[in-house]
């Protein structure tokens, strides 16, 4: 009887040190493990923005802006949406404040408006009026950078923009996040081969914006009282993202000479003063003074 019982201790023993071993054993596994980081996925590449302007219309395509000639013409008549755009006969003294937006990828390799293949990590820019081939300095009012751009394109077609510039251009101007930036643009010298002439479209003499309609109404008043002629004062009530400013403006003159002579004339008792254009309509005025 004893002999038979040592020996179920015996083999009792053994089963218990057999599953102390294996416990140990898998203690340690699970130990190892919890020290080990977990695996990481790769961190994907955060995508850019997406650019300001759908591509909702097709480029109107223009012909040559010079002839084999030499000869500069302007570009003709163009319609979208049902609304006719008349390109500008000339750059010289061009100048507009307003929003910018950019293209890219959707136009990427396609053909601009004067037949170029768009690329869009060059600087060029889109308008609906200047010459094809302008060089415009475009700045950036919201953090002062400018770029030196090359107009070979036609748009932007969204109510409220004036500029659409490419991905590199935008990128140099430090918009391709926001997508949208307020940008003043100004012509640079004339397109080669250009020929003199007035400019014909809606220009007006900037003079003051205020956010109270009173104190624009107050700016009138006293335009005439140094004689501005009424019918050329206007005030006008603009909304720039929300926010209500009013503007004094002497205007509209059809051609850019006149306008000039106008502001030449008005920063004498205004000297903040300046011009600005609107999109232009070909049509016949005659010429418009200042002062009675």
């Amino acid at each position: 009887m004893w002999p038979s019982i040592r020996g179920e201790l015996n083999r009792s023993a053994v089963y218990a040190f057999l599953v102390l071993i294996a416990l140990s054993l898998s203690g340690c596994a699970l130990f190892q493990n919890a020290l080990e980081k977990p695996p990481v996925a790769p961190e994907q590449p955060k995508p850019e923005a997406a650019e300001a302007v759908p591509p909702e219309l097709p480029r109107p395509v223009e012909e040559p802006l010079v002839e084999k000639s030499g000869k500069v013409r302007r570009g003709k008549p163009y319609k979208v949406r049902g609304k006719t755009y008349h390109p500008l006969l000339t750059t010289d003294g061009y100048e507009e404040r307003g929003i910018a937006s950019w293209y890219g990828p959707s136009f990427h390799g396609r053909k601009t408006s004067c037949g170029e293949t768009f690329d869009m990590h060059k600087v060029s820019a889109a308008h609906k009026l200047l010459p094809m081939h302008t060089k415009v300095k475009v700045t950036n009012l919201e953090n002062g950078r400018n770029v030196m751009v090359t107009v070979n394109d036609r748009g932007p077609f969204v109510s409220g923009r004036i500029l659409d510039l490419s991905y590199a251009a935008a990128k140099g101007l430090g918009i391709v996040e926001k997508g949208l930036a307020r940008v003043l643009i100004r012509t640079a010298g004339k397109v080669q081969g250009q020929n003199d002439g007035d400019m014909v479209g809606e220009f007006f003499v900037h003079v003051g914006s205020f956010e109270a309609e009173a104190d624009a109404i107050y700016l009138l008043e006293d335009m005439k009282s140094l004689r501005y002629k009424p019918f050329l004062i206007k005030v006008i009530r603009a909304d720039r993202d929300g926010e209500i400013r009013w503007r004094v403006e002497l205007g509209p003159y059809n051609a850019l000479s006149d306008a000039k002579r106008a502001h030449s004339i008005t920063i004498r008792d205004y000297p903040s003063a300046f011009l600005v254009a609107n999109e232009p309509q070909i049509t016949a005025g005659k010429e418009k003074g200042v002062i009675e």
